[in-house]
């Protein structure tokens, strides 16, 4: 069984709508991604409002992300044979729902039932999305799918966060909620009207799913995905500070870095398709692995000149723009037909450990300086680049790609 059976169900579709198709996914992982980032940027003003210390206003940033590391699999158990057409439906009216409530929550435990609606929204999208826009593709374009839908995450960092922290100041945090809302509610439109069916293809029970990490391929991926999710938000999630309190950087000068590294990550998401099929998805993920690493390394373990730390924040921007999609790439050669269980069981890992990682480094932050966040999450990528030298295993091949 394979993850690419529409072309075979609908051969009558257009190759244009299901490109719009797979458009109208990248759209929906852009609004998961906004929504999921958007109270980092507007923390203060919404602990003011709603009566909250900062500290627990960062709730809701990290609550989002342990209930997808629930919700994903246990939407894979329940969803079994629903069309993934109205469950990816049903999952991208969460995100209007969960914008909705933080636009009208008069209490921040209010705008946490919204951010705990969000999370379940999260965890299923995500699992759902990138293999059902692999399925909406044929062999030879699925890399290509999956880096156009894994885009929306870094064009949610480059364009929606910034954007929601700057609508925020000038006319309050509401307000960038409100125009989230409206934004995901146009996707939504979009893929109503351009998804076309997509029948379940198997029903999975639990010892089924906890049953894929038998598969090597995707045994690695998930290891992998622990150190790779953790590494990179132990240090990700406190860049901005070290920007600030390390390098002394102005308010301005720092969201100009931060845009370059937002547009580095998506010219580094843009152009995986075309390393993994030049050098195979095994060397083009060690590689990008482990120039995150090294960037964040050298920063956290050198006093390095100005130029030489901004050159490497952009250099780590265009790395983590290539891994997710080379980890989905990973995941799907290692056994095309449990693609969308695998999916799931991604999302549950990578979910908690980017909240693990964002924990435990705000804990060495605190105590020890932002640099040893950093060298946690420089550790922790390394070890992730040292996992993928040593697996070997033996996936399903892209059409043009090597190993």
């Amino acid at each position: 069984m394979t993850e690419c059976s529409s072309l075979d169900t609908r051969p009558e579709t257009s190759a244009f709508r299901r490109w719009l198709a797979v458009f109208s996914l990248a759209c929906g992982t852009f609004a998961l991604v906004n929504t999921e980032f958007l109270p980092i940027g507007l923390l203060s003003p919404i602990a003011q409002s709603l009566g909250v210390t900062e500290g627990h206003a960062g709730l809701a940033v990290m609550l989002p992300g342990l209930v997808a590391a629930i919700s994903a699999p246990l939407i894979m158990l329940f969803a079994r044979k629903m069309d993934r057409r109205n469950l990816l439906l049903l999952l991208s009216a969460t995100v209007i729902v969960a914008n909705g409530i933080a636009v009208m929550a008069q209490s921040f435990n209010i705008l946490l039932i919204g951010r705990i609606i969000l999370g379940i929204g999260v965890g299923g999208f995500w699992s759902f999305a990138i293999p059902s826009g692999r399925r909406l593709v044929s062999e030879e374009q699925g890399a290509r799918a999956i880096s156009l839908i894994t885009a929306g995450v870094a064009v949610g960092t480059v364009a929606g966060v910034p954007a929601g922290a700057f609508i925020g100041d000038l006319f309050g945090w509401r307000m960038a909620f409100t125009l989230n809302a409206v934004l995901a509610l146009v996707f939504f439109v979009l893929q109503w009207l351009a998804l076309p069916s997509l029948p379940a293809q198997q029903s999975i029970g639990l010892r089924a799913m906890l049953g894929v990490t038998k598969v090597a391929g995707i045994r690695y991926a998930l290891i992998i995905g622990v150190f790779m999710a953790g590494g990179h938000f132990a240090a990700y999630t406190y860049l901005e500070p070290w920007l600030r309190f390390n390098l002394h950087l102005s308010a301005s000068d720092i969201s100009l870095l931060l845009m370059g590294y937002g547009v580095a990550g998506l010219v580094g998401t843009l152009t995986t398709e075309i390393s993994v099929r030049e050098f195979g998805v095994r060397r083009a993920f060690m590689l990008n692995m482990l120039l995150l690493s090294v960037s964040v390394l050298a920063l956290s373990l050198f006093q390095v000149p100005l130029a030489l730390a901004c050159a490497l924040v952009i250099l780590w921007g265009l790395a983590f723009g290539a891994l997710p999609v080379c980890l989905n790439i990973w995941t799907y050669q290692a056994s095309p037909a449990l693609f969308e269980t695998g999916s799931a069981l991604l999302v549950c890992v990578f979910q908690t450990s980017l909240a693990l990682g964002a924990l435990f480094g705000g804990i060495l932050a605190d105590n020890s300086g932002v640099s040893s966040a950093f060298l946690l999450g420089g550790v922790l990528t390394l070890l992730a680049g040292i996992t993928i030298f040593l697996s070997r295993p033996q996936p399903v091949r892209l059409q043009g790609a090597s190993e």
